[in-house]
């Protein structure tokens, strides 16, 4: 995508989003890109006992923190927040940085930074309308569910904003319907192959994703929608992409 188009997709993504009436209405995706030779336990360590601490004290909680488990990112680490205006996240950046503990932790992680990851890209969605924020899911005592990140690929900004109306409208209320537990949905504001909406959502275990996405895809009403001239995948999306995830043990999204 060229700059000036870049610019106007963010800027539309602004402009279709609904107005500040409560809730979070942003959610930022911090990826840590790793490989198999680097130390995972020392980027675990900072995120578990320096950064995870540090955001509550700052005013965002929950902070989901997510392993790939099977995906091209593998062995990646995904950090998620939810944040109610760009105010607020510019607000806990500064809270951070006065945060002695925490700049602690990150100059001890810089120090060595190259034994644990390659580089850390940040990516900013603006809520769906119907999922202003992160809805944490239930979870069995002793378990942890199992997280399957989306990334759904447009070739124009028109095609996104429909494929975003298709979910709003009726697909997300279906997800639900079917076993698929919504986690977030965003549109991406600033990150890479714009534009783009990203989305997470959890089952308890491989055999109950497996249920839920065939109940989904045999289901009457996706059916109809999916094959309304206009709304069909073919005409909306170019490319998606999945990875399933598993949170680690200090998610507090799990």
């Amino acid at each position: 995508m060229h700059r000036r188009e870049f610019i106007g997709a963010a800027v539309a993504a602004l402009g279709q989003a609904p107005a500040q009436d409560g809730g979070s209405k942003y959610i930022s995706m911090e990826w840590y890109r790793c490989r198999i030779d680097h130390d995972p336990q020392r980027l675990r360590n900072f995120l578990s006992n320096g950064a995870v601490p540090a955001l509550n004290r700052a005013g965002i909680r929950p902070v989901g923190v997510f392993q790939v488990s099977d995906g091209p990112d593998n062995p990646s680490i995904l950090v998620v927040k939810a944040h109610a205006s760009l105010a607020a996240i510019q607000q806990a950046a500064d809270r951070l940085a006065a945060d002695g503990t925490f700049v602690a932790a990150q100059k001890a992680l810089d120090e060595k930074w190259e034994l644990a990851y390659d580089r850390i890209e940040c990516w900013l969605l603006r809520s769906f309308k119907s999922m202003p924020g992160i809805e944490v899911p239930k979870v069995e005592q002793g378990k942890a569910n199992l997280f399957e990140l989306r990334i759904y690929e447009s070739r124009n900004y028109a095609g996104h904003v429909r494929k975003v109306a298709m979910f709003d409208e009726g697909e997300i209320d279906l997800f639900r319907r079917t076993g698929i537990s919504p986690v977030f949905f965003g549109s991406t504001v600033f990150g890479p192959n714009m534009p783009n909406l990203t989305y997470m959502v959890s089952f308890p275990s491989v055999e109950a994703r497996a249920q839920a996405w065939s109940a989904f895809g045999q289901h009457p009403e996706w059916k109809k929608m999916s094959t309304v001239p206009g709304a069909t995948d073919r005409e909306l999306v170019c490319r998606i992409s999945n990875q399933l995830m598993t949170p680690l043990p200090f998610s507090q999204i799990k």
